[in-house]
């Protein structure tokens, strides 16, 4: 049986709820002695803070008379707000936090700690032991996003491996470590890849670079390197290349020796992933680098071109770029037109002086 009770709300608490922001938020209720009791997030943070007040709540959970006041902290979005809140439960350890447990089951992606980690999806990855991203808003998100991204990262769930490949290893999602155990190497650092995307995706602070390359018919090759952090440009960071030792049109062999230079720069903060236009041919250049790399490139069909799609060095196939999260769908395609803009523009500021020459 659950019994109710009315909230009661202080004079001056209700007078700092009319005064709260309609921002997404963390926030933190607090007792006379200025012990965080509780810690939550909010979509809207003046409509969530009076939805505690308002209603009957559950005597066995209830703590509101307790709340003598309320901070919080602003945040750019929910996602953010999410982050901010886990990591304010485990640095307060709020007693309501642990009694009264809503909504704070958010999923994450686990890996075991094994020479060929196995990925789940967890709501205790620390009970579990696992090396964990996360957490997530939207489980049905998380799991389509961890279907489609397969096709170009496979990977293992099998709990125990098995003595002979399964359907998984058959539909090329799998890896098969179960019968290429040399192949440690190269499935960790697929492993290393998935743990950036998923690190991107749950809105921490990466560092992402993007590459492209652009020619006249074949003369005055140009390289640029763009960057995005916390899913902004950071124009600073802008680097141009004139390609010096390729001649004719060779794009693969212009991105390799780009590329090469980039990392003869180590006083260059390195990025967590390497994004380049094109397709396989492009990730040739780049498959001997131990930083994370994908290509993206558009379809072409009939001479026209096509959707967006993405490809990694652990994959034929690709993936759909409209199969990927929004964030980062967009981040990702930023980053290829802002790298084609800015190789183009110095493209044609070199053509130009060539002219006047």
């Amino acid at each position: 049986m659950v019994f109710l009770a009315l909230v009661y709300m202080p004079a001056d608490i209700k007078e700092t709820i009319k005064n709260l922001p309609n921002n997404p938020a963390v926030y933190l209720f607090k007792d006379q002695s200025e012990r965080v009791i509780y810690v939550g997030k909010a979509k809207n943070l003046k409509k969530r803070i009076s939805s505690h007040f308002q209603k009957k709540k559950d005597v066995r959970f209830d703590f509101y008379n307790q709340v003598a006041d309320i901070d919080f902290i602003k945040c750019r979005n929910e996602k953010e707000a999410l982050i901010l809140e886990n990591d304010l439960i485990k640095k307060f350890m709020p007693k309501y936090n642990v009694e009264w447990r809503d909504d704070k089951n958010y999923p994450s992606v686990g890996f075991t700690k094994e020479d060929f980690p196995r990925l789940t999806i967890t709501h205790r990855p620390q009970k579990e032991n696992l090396d964990a991203i996360g957490p997530f808003i939207s489980g049905t998100e998380l799991k389509s996003f961890l279907k489609n991204i397969r096709k170009i990262i496979p990977y293992r769930t099998c709990r125990n491996l098995p003595k002979k490949p399964c359907l998984y290893a058959d539909l090329k999602l799998c890896p098969a470590p179960c019968i290429n155990k040399r192949q440690k190497k190269r499935y960790n650092k697929a492993v290393s890849l998935l743990k950036t995307l998923l690190e991107f995706y749950a809105g921490k602070d990466k560092r992402l670079e993007g590459y492209d390359i652009s020619n006249l018919s074949g003369t005055l090759a140009t390289g640029s390197m763009i960057v995005f952090e916390k899913n902004k440009k950071k124009t600073s960071d802008y680097r141009l290349f004139k390609v010096k030792t390729i001649e004719g049109q060779n794009d693969v062999g212009s991105l390799k020796e780009v590329i090469k230079r980039r990392l003869n720069h180590p006083e260059w903060k390195m990025p967590n992933l390497m994004l380049v236009d094109g397709g396989k041919p492009q990730l040739s250049a780049v498959k001997d680098i131990e930083i994370p790399v994908l290509a993206i490139s558009k379809e072409r069909s009939l001479g026209k071109f096509g959707r967006d799609k993405i490809f990694s060095l652990f994959s034929k196939n690709p993936v759909y770029l409209e199969n990927i999260p929004e964030p980062l769908r967009n981040l990702f395609i930023q980053s290829r037109d802002e790298a084609h803009r800015f190789a183009i523009t110095f493209q044609k500021k070199r053509r130009i002086k060539e002219l006047k020459l």
